[in-house]
This record gives structure tokens, sequence and C-alpha cells, in this order.
């Protein structure tokens, strides 16, 4: 029998969830009855680079150098050109693009080569939604801009992915991306067997970082891309809070990852006097390593999808403060109690508003104070995470429905 052929598509392989699930899943899908070939543009200069993963695994993509985050006419041209000439030369029968720049760009790619096809031999388009950028990234019209592409490719979109619960109702109802008998949720999925027996580690990973602390602070950490829509700001003002009343020598506060605000974010550090609270590490390859070391993880981003730094923290059963935006209250579960400081226990967590750096030195002083409770905290999330973000159901859910749209179930 011939191979159910997946050309997967991204934009970059920079450091992140989707990268390391377009990584995973052309791993699996290259295995009898699948064959995949990846492609993708190349890493911006401010950026950490995941080509290693791809490596490791022996995969070689196909790259495509005016695919990656920017948006240039003439790059992004050629690279619809160059898809359309990878599409016809591979000749797949599913496409699955990744991002939102890849996702317009192989998916105009497709349509443009099944409008000379039979309708038989069709090839599936299935573009998964890891976040959006439908607020908080650009202004009113471009903004708009982007609403509007992403309906009309939607119209020609067999299915479309997502990834929690939370956003399907920003893509149908919301913002009104498509119907919603098109999208499916198929949380993320990943391998959690390095999070496993951190804590046996713990000394040896703090003195690897930064050559020991004999102090009993609480270690903090915040990981991800140095962007707009992280917001690393909010966790420097709560540093700075806490500093001016006395009680930054309980924390060291950690900023890993790197980014284009990476300089903008060390100077504003410096600009409150946090230049020997706070420590920016730089890309960490080994996020184990990182996971390993810090008593508690902080996420205050503006606008999330499933953020991957959350799901990795959980796993290595440490206690999270993620603001309360897209699907990060579908990781940290119902909420338990509501306090009067205005953050809210979850049953997986401590959700607090947005852009709110003063309900964030309250929620972290809780922490600190009640370390009973956060141990708690991250053992349930441990095991919330195991269950409901395998590696194995990922790949079966995605399997079934690419079997799914190739028997017509789904038309």
């Amino acid at each position: 029998m011939k191979p159910i052929k997946i050309l997967r598509i991204i934009a970059r392989l920079n450091i992140g969830g989707p990268a390391i699930q377009a990584i995973s899943l052309t791993e699996h899908f290259s295995h009898d009855p699948y064959q995949t070939l990846l492609v993708c543009g190349n890493v911006g200069a401010h950026e950490g680079d995941m080509g290693y993963l791809a490596e490791d695994k022996g995969i070689t993509p196909r790259i495509l150098p005016g695919l990656g985050r920017e948006i240039s006419p003439f790059d992004d041209i050629g690279s619809f050109r160059a898809l359309r000439r990878v599409i016809r030369a591979y000749d797949p029968q599913i496409i699955h693009t990744h991002t939102a720049k890849a996702g317009t760009l192989g998916r105009l790619a497709g349509i443009c080569c099944n409008f000379f096809r039979r309708p038989e031999n069709k090839i599936r388009l299935v573009h998964t939604f890891h976040g959006h950028v439908f607020h908080s990234y650009f202004g009113f019209l471009k903004t708009h801009i982007f609403i509007w592409i992403e309906r009309f490719l939607a119209r020609y979109t067999d299915k479309i992915v997502v990834i929690s619960p939370l956003q399907k109702h920003d893509i149908c109802s919301r913002f009104k991306i498509s119907d919603a008998d098109r999208v499916t949720i198929i949380p993320l999925g990943f391998d959690f067997s390095r999070f496993n027996d951190l804590e046996s580690e713990r000394g040896e990973f703090r003195n690897r970082l930064f050559a020991g602390d004999p102090s009993d602070a609480v270690w903090v950490g915040i990981v991800g891309r140095l962007t707009r829509v992280k917001n690393h700001r909010m966790f420097l003002d709560a540093a700075k809070t806490l500093k001016d009343r006395g009680t930054d020598r309980s924390f060291r506060f950690f900023v890993v990852g790197d980014g284009e605000l990476k300089d903008d974010l060390v100077n504003y550090a410096k600009e409150l006097g946090l230049g020997d609270s706070v420590i920016f590490t730089g890309w960490q390859r080994d996020t184990r390593l990182i996971y390993g070391a810090m008593d508690a993880i902080a996420l205050t981003s503006l606008n999330e999808g499933t953020p991957v730094t959350l799901i990795e923290a959980m796993a290595a059963g440490k206690p999270v403060v993620a603001t309360e935006v897209g699907g990060v209250p579908d990781l940290l579960g119902s909420v338990d109690r509501l306090g009067p400081e205005e953050y809210k226990m979850a049953h997986n967590g401590v959700l607090v508003p947005s852009e709110r750096s003063d309900v964030l030195v309250k929620a972290l002083l809780f922490l600190m104070e009640n370390q009973e409770i956060g141990e708690k905290l991250g053992a349930r999330a441990k095991r919330f995470i195991s269950s409901r973000y395998s590696r194995e159901r990922l790949e079966k859910d995605l399997g079934e429905l690419y079997h799914g749209l190739l028997d017509n179930r789904y038309r």
C-alpha cells in the first residue's frame, strides 16, 4: 500500500511548543503507514534554535529561508512559490500547518494546488492554532487584517485544530474565524519522562546554575521568549515591589530565555534597581535543569494558547502562578477558593489578573509563607498533566483525525 504522505509546515523551529510538537509529530508520522516531510524557515537572530532536536531525532527539514517569522512581501511571495513546488513534487495527501505565517502561506499554496485536482484527489488541509494573534500582538488595523485572512482560509481548511476549550471559544465565537463543526480540540502532548525524579538532584542543579545558594530563598523563574506578549515587565515590577518592601531577599528571580526585548528588559531591571535581584540566564537548552532548580514558575503573558512552559513546570511538580489568559485556566483547573487578595487558588496552581503586578506579589508571598500548600499544588499539577498531555494521546488523536479526513468522515 502507498504511504499516507503528510507535508508538515511551520514558520521556524525556534524554542517553544509549536517547534517541539512539529518535530515530535514528524518523527512519529514517519513510520509505516505514514511518511512526513517537515518544511520550515530560518530562526531569527534573537531566538533560540531547536534545530538540534530535529537532528537528534534524525529529521532533516526542508529549509525555505523566507518562511521565517518576519513579514516581507518579497520573501513571502518567494516562499509561496517554493511551497507550491514542494507540494507538486512531494504530492501529499495531507498538509498540516503550524503557526500563523506558515498557516497562511502553506494553506494558500495547498488551495492553489487543489484548484487543478479532481475532488477525490484533493489534498486535505489541516491547521493548528497553538495560540493566536488576534489581541495583544498588533494594532487595531493589522489585527483585523489577520482576522479577515484567517476567516478566508478557514473556508478551505478541512479541519482546524485548537489546543484548549477556551481557544475554541475564541476561534468560533469571539473572533468568528470558523464554524464549530470544522474545529476540533486536540490538546498538546509531550514525553514527560525526563521530568521524573528532579528533586533528588535539586542541589546539583543549583550548583550547576549559579555556583550554589546557601540561603533558604524561594527561587522563582519565568521561562519564555523575551517578547511583548509575554509581558516580562509585570514580573520585574513584582520583583521591584518586593524589593521596596524589604522582602526581596526572600526570593531569587530568574528570567530564562532570549528575544528581541532582551536589552530593553535588562535596562528596565537596572532602572528599577534590580541589578542584584534578577538574573537573566539566556536560553537554556536543558529545561530539566531549570525546573529542577526552581521552587515556583511564573507566567505573566497578555495572551496564550496552551503555554508549554507551564505544562513542563507542572510536569516537574512545581507550583505555578500565571495570568488568567487564553488556555491557562484550562491547565490550572477549577477555582477552589476566592480570597480577599484578588488571586485565585485553582486546583493546579494560582491565577492572577493580567497586568496586575501587585496581585502577583501577593501570590508569591503566599507561596513563600505556605510552602506546604505549594508542594500540594505541584503534586496535583503533575498528576493532571501526566494524565491529559501525554505524547501517546496526542499521536492517537491526530492519527484518528488524519484517517477520518482521508475516509471523508469529516467532509
